[in-house]
């Protein structure tokens, strides 16, 4: 089909973009038509929301339209298993181009070098279109890149190499005050977390042997490891959505695990964000009700906010920017929606936050105020932090690091900390 070498294509979107309008423009061949010609041409694309759909129609109509090595469905597969079964898939079908929609979120090290590998050998006869909000991931094959305006139409198009130069990744320099909760909290001695030589099974399956953990106050890990190597197990035991926690020598808050707490008393003292909360919360509420349902600990809010819970809302409003002012939730862009969401966890101020991949579909902007809004609330408060990423994300800069290992017997781990040297680490 093609007798001269193709200019891959980045498209860069910042959260305000609309992507579902974009992709299907260019299925049209009405969106890049200036500036690439796709009449005629058969694409797909690579994208989460094709993934979604697909376990929707195994689980619904018992149909799997994605062939797999193992004839399993998307649905029993972890979240890199099913994004290298859809990649597979789509080249098996040699389409003219494939979009990629946001390749390198919730992807791990592994699956992510053996799609670009792949990628790589056929960049001859694919045309690579990249859609993308984040600087660092732009692809290397990538020729030529397309800006958007405010109407979600083409702004800007120019070579790759004078766009990295241009565009550097926005530093948040504004300082941040963040706001108090108003709530009341009892000091707690010692560390947070105290895990001892814990083991977590899913049935017969180790999923996590051996581990030694501890997190103290105001301390900032991150949690990293391939896909299905028992990340998610392990914060299903600290918020007690996983009973493999008792019976072991776990210590949560300065009281150890099954002596009497409820599970409600855990969670009170842990805000907590996975991103399926964005695709999952069906209310329409306004941002300031957002935030104060954050405050008592409910999905939606069903009474009159007291005028306490009205100034720390508006207060978190000016942190967050006019983006955010009198809108409602589905008013927001995807990215805007996962910030807000991060922020209702946050704002009762915990002694424990959990991040489940909070940097997934935040443009380099918000990511930026993602960073910011960390350091900020670990060098004012106690608040220990503790977030799942497998970026490596350098300017988030976490204190410690705990990655899992996984073997036959279950996930071995390994302690770091950071040093002072960029993108070093030292065991410990």
């Amino acid at each position: 089909m093609h007798h001269t070498p193709l200019n891959h294509i980045g498209i860069y979107l910042p959260n305000s973009a609309n992507k579902a309008y974009i992709i299907a423009e260019i299925f049209a061949n009405r969106w890049l038509a200036p500036h690439c010609n796709l009449d005629g041409l058969h694409g797909m694309l690579y994208s989460n929301t094709i993934i979604q759909n697909t376990i929707s129609e195994e689980l619904q109509h018992d149909k799997y339209p994605i062939a797999t090595p193992g004839h399993d469905g998307l649905h029993s597969m972890s979240s890199g298993q099913q994004r290298k079964a859809l990649f597979m898939h789509i080249v098996q079908q040699q389409p003219d181009y494939i979009i990629l929609d946001d390749l390198h979120s919730n992807i791990d090290r592994e699956v992510l070098a053996f799609i670009l590998d792949v990628l790589n050998q056929r960049t001859q006869q694919t045309l690579i279109i990249q859609l993308y909000s984040r600087k660092a991931d732009l692809l290397e094959a990538i020729g030529t890149v397309c800006t958007i305006n405010a109407f979600n139409c083409i702004d800007t198009v120019q070579p790759a190499s004078r766009f990295n130069q241009n565009n550097q990744n926005k530093v948040w320099n504004e300082p941040i005050v963040i706001p108090a909760s108003g709530l009341k909290t009892e000091p707690i001695n010692g560390p947070l977390l105290q895990f001892r030589n814990v083991v977590a099974r899913y049935g017969e399956k180790t999923v996590i042997r051996h581990l030694d953990w501890t997190v103290n106050a105001g301390e900032l890990w991150q949690l990293t490891g391939p896909n299905g190597s028992g990340k998610s197990t392990l914060l299903a035991m600290i918020t007690g959505d996983h009973p493999g926690g008792y019976g072991q020598d776990i210590e949560l808050f300065g009281r150890k695990k099954g002596s009497g707490e409820s599970i409600w008393d855990i969670k009170k003292q842990i805000g907590y964000f996975t991103p399926n909360m964005t695709v999952q919360f069906k209310h329409n509420d306004t941002v300031e009700n957002m935030i104060i349902s954050g405050l008592v600990d409910s999905i939606g809010l069903y009474r009159k906010p007291t005028d306490l819970q009205l100034s720390i809302a508006r207060a978190w409003q000016k942190v967050l920017g006019e983006g955010f002012s009198h809108k409602k939730f589905n008013d927001l862009s995807f990215g805007q929606q996962r910030l807000l969401m991060i922020v209702r966890a946050v704002v009762k101020l915990p002694p424990l936050l959990i991040l489940d991949e909070p940097t997934v579909g935040l443009d380099d902007e918000n990511t930026a105020l993602f960073y910011n809004l960390m350091h900020a609330i670990t060098a004012q408060h106690q608040t220990a932090i503790v977030f799942v990423s497998h970026r490596a994300e350098p300017a988030l800069a976490p204190h410690k690091i705990l990655e899992l290992y996984p073997t036959e017997g279950g996930s071995t781990s390994i302690t770091y900390k950071n040093t002072k040297e960029p993108n070093q680490k030292e065991q410990i």
